[in-house]
């Protein structure tokens, strides 16, 4: 479990998206005098004739047409005569194909910062027209992958939403937001939507209707830190604790394993011990046997036991034969003369030093 896990979390659009389900909450004649708007009017524009699609709360509700000619005041008079929610309907020219083009780009996630200098900059290289040639809008669209973000970049020629602006001023009608049929905003969800009508265009908000809406959005931060933020702070306090808990449960684990560890040790050296042990014959049994061998008038002098291998010396009539006698037993092998033989002017005897390996030793390992 990681307790140090970050978090993308736009502040702005979780207070965007609070006020909105909150508003939802409030009587339906209560939202509509805090609000200057209801639902969205679609306006296109295609042969001298202008399309309006009006939607609330995201379905279809009625759709006439309007000639933009010099009768276009009149005309939208009488259509709004006929449907009065149009006067507080948000209105958006949406752009048809020939009036737009849209493009996805690929840039890096330093971009971000200053991400409307940046296409303004690299308009004339990703597109055929320069920055003083469009009105363009662009919209993040991808999280970071490999060090690049993903980005959506609409644009339409300033004299064709000019001209398309100046027929629907004629009629008196003045959209607040412009955007691209194939790059539609989802305006349901999407809480920051592209928008390409020039700065000089956009609608002036009414004093009281900003200040309904700054008192609404003050009760939604309100709300929040008393339904999200809390309980939040107070989750944080218990992972702080639990993160203690967790450091100390690691200290202790770690002095467990150490000790864990040297048990470990100290029971490896006894089962090697004790293997040493069990491998190692019985220095009485060797020279039980060794006894037995020897022929009666040869005598040992030395005795030596060093892993798996035995060494005698000592004095024997013909020394030379007790390498086959020392073969013969099944006990050992590779019986050899470690120095030459010599005779003792003493006793006339052979002196012989033997090395051999133990057969009964292999036999065990």
């Amino acid at each position: 479990m990681n307790l140090k896990t970050d978090i993308d979390f736009d502040i702005k659009k979780f207070f965007h998206w609070w006020g909105r389900e909150l508003s939802h909450c409030l009587p339906e004649n209560f939202r509509q005098k805090l609000s200057d708007k209801s639902g969205y009017v679609f306006l296109s524009v295609a042969d001298e004739k202008l399309l309006i699609d009006q939607q609330i709360d995201g379905q279809p509700h009625k759709k006439s047409s309007l000639a933009l000619n010099e009768t276009s005041l009149e005309g939208y008079k009488k259509i709004i005569a006929e449907n009065e929610a149009l006067e507080k309907a948000q209105y958006v020219l949406r752009l048809t194909g020939g009036q737009a083009i849209k493009k996805i780009l690929y840039l890096p996630a330093a971009a971000k910062e200053n991400i409307q200098q940046v296409i303004a900059f690299e308009l004339a290289r990703v597109t055929p027209f320069s920055a003083e040639q469009v009105y363009f809008a662009v919209k993040i669209i991808g999280k970071e992958e490999n060090g690049k973000i993903k980005v959506l970049l609409v644009l339409t020629p300033r004299d064709v939403l000019d001209t398309i602006l100046q027929q629907l001023k004629s009629a008196q009608i003045y959209p607040a937001i412009v955007d691209y049929a194939e790059a539609a905003n989802d305006f349901e969800n999407d809480l920051t939507p592209y928008n390409l009508l020039p700065e000089g265009d956009l609608p002036v908000k009414d004093k009281a209707t900003q200040m309904a809406a700054w008192s609404l959005s003050l009760i939604a931060i309100a709300l929040a830190i008393g339904v999200l933020v809390f309980p939040v702070w107070q989750q944080g306090q218990e992972v702080e604790e639990l993160r203690d808990q967790l450091k100390q449960l690691e200290s202790e684990t770690q002095l467990v394993q150490s000790q864990q560890l040297e048990i470990d040790g100290i029971v490896d050296e006894t089962k090697r011990l004790i293997e040493i042990k069990n491998r190692a014959p019985a220095l009485t049994e060797l020279i039980n046997a060794l006894s037995k061998l020897m022929p009666d008038d040869t005598w040992l002098t030395h005795f030596k036991y060093n892993k798996d291998h035995l060494q005698i010396q000592g004095q024997s009539p013909s020394a030379s034969v007790l390498i086959s006698i020392l073969e013969a037993s099944p006990l050992f092998s590779n019986a050899r003369f470690v120095s030459p033989l010599t005779q003792d002017k003493r006793t006339g005897m052979e002196r012989f030093q033997i090395r051999m390996d133990l057969n009964s030793i292999k036999g065990d390992s």
